[in-house]
């Protein structure tokens, strides 16, 4: 058994996913592998930002002679501007040569000779007023994103703004779920000895939120160490990540265990001194082509440790395989406490928390095997458990793990 922080800091070292090259629109929710460079100047032309009219500098005391033809579109050119003329144009059309600036059409009028005049006191005729400058967003070359980033949707419009069609990109790691337990039932009421199936509802939706790509359906197998070594076997198209769920522990029924020495797997750590939790397990399966590598997240089969667990081990081991840096794949969020925050008996609690505009506070009905307040809460708040066992107190400081997609659940911790 291992300390949480040495657990966590292990799983975000983990190597990233080989590079891809993949179309802009195909790598969103991905890392960037390499910087992303403009192909042009950003404006590639000079272009209006109103629509008016392009005007040349120092009008002429009788006003502006307009050309006759205008563009009506972004996509017309306009032949050059001579000395006192004008023509007009519309938002995003290139600014014909020899303009100064755009009068907008509010502040121009025309006389009865169709000349042009701005209105008295117009704030539109400095030089380079109303007129999106060439470059002046970013110069050909200039990087615009950095390798480690996100790809975020606003980015891959960056991209294509800056003329990329493909991108380098670390792919999101695939993940087959296994569930097991033949105690388990997936719908109606439970009898004594069975429990409901809480886990396969919420985990591709949580391994999707956290960047993983849930494969297929979800396997389930009894409590059979040789069928859950099956289960593991490699293959040409092995996803880079297994979640199982339950048989985690020591005990006659739990197949986990055997299942990985079966399979000859590298274990990089059995348990992790956590509460709940601390029977997680990850492996690493051996290769099955070169740079194949598949990891075994194994999570407990009560809710609440189960739940702790994916978002103290899984996230990291996930930001890793992204391509995240190390200081940031693991990195929890500072928050305060808004009450005093028991620890456990012994190992770092990972306690269930709501965000309030006082601090966090429990989420209440926090045992392993509960679910209720897990449902309510946003966090887990990592409390220590100190040399006299005593928690954090309130006020005090506290590092805490957002939950994905539990973050609309309530305020957030900047509403107060």
């Amino acid at each position: 058994m291992i300390p949480l922080e040495e657990a966590r800091g292990l799983a975000a070292a983990q190597a990233a996913l080989s590079p891809v090259q993949v179309p802009v629109e195909q790598g969103l929710g991905c890392v960037l592998a390499e910087p992303v460079r403009t192909l042009l100047p950003i404006p590639h032309a000079d272009t209006s930002a109103m629509d008016g009219w392009a005007v040349t500098a120092d009008p002429p005391g009788q006003g502006w002679e307009v050309s006759p033809i205008a563009a009506t579109g972004p996509a017309d050119i306009l032949e050059p501007l001579q000395s006192g003329q004008a023509a007009g144009v519309v938002t995003g059309s290139p600014i014909p040569e020899g303009a100064s600036s755009v009068l907008r059409s509010e502040h121009s009028r025309r006389d009865e000779q169709g000349r042009l005049h701005a209105e008295p006191e117009t704030p539109d005729l400095s030089p380079g007023r109303n007129i999106r400058t060439r470059a002046a967003e970013a110069d050909q070359g200039e990087e615009l994103l950095a390798a480690g980033d996100l790809l975020t949707p606003l980015r891959a419009a960056t991209a294509a703004v800056a003329g990329v069609d493909t991108l380098l990109v670390r792919p999101r790691p695939r993940a087959q779920i296994i569930a097991t337990g033949t105690e388990v039932i997936s719908s109606g009421i439970p009898a004594p000895g069975e429990v409901r199936d809480s886990f396969s509802m919420a985990l591709p939706a949580l391994l999707t939120a956290m960047g993983a790509q849930p494969q297929g359906q979800i396997l389930r197998n009894p409590d059979d160490a040789e069928a859950l070594a099956a289960s593991l076997a490699p293959g040409p198209d092995s996803p880079e990540l297994v979640v199982t769920v339950g048989g985690t522990a020591h005990s006659p029924a739990d197949p986990l265990r055997r299942a990985l020495a079966a399979r000859s797997a590298q274990i990089l750590f059995p348990a992790v001194d956590m509460r709940p939790g601390h029977p997680v397990v990850l492996a690493q399966l051996p290769e099955s082509a070169p740079g194949q590598a598949t990891y075994v997240l194994g999570l407990p089969g009560n809710p609440l440790a189960g739940y702790a667990a994916l978002t103290a081990i899984g996230l990291p081991l996930i930001n890793a395989l992204r391509g995240f840096p190390e200081s940031a794949a693991a990195q929890p969020r500072r928050m305060r406490a808004g009450q005093d925050l028991e620890p456990a008996r012994k190992g770092t609690r990972l306690l269930p928390v709501r965000y309030t505009p006082n601090g966090v506070v429990p989420a209440g009905f926090d045992r392993p095997h509960m679910m209720r307040g897990l449902a309510h809460a946003q966090a887990f708040a990592i409390v220590p458990t100190g040399d006299r066992g005593e928690g954090i107190p309130a006020g005090a400081p506290v590092d805490c793990l957002p939950i994905p997609t539990q973050q609309e659940v309530g305020i957030q911790p900047w509403d107060d």
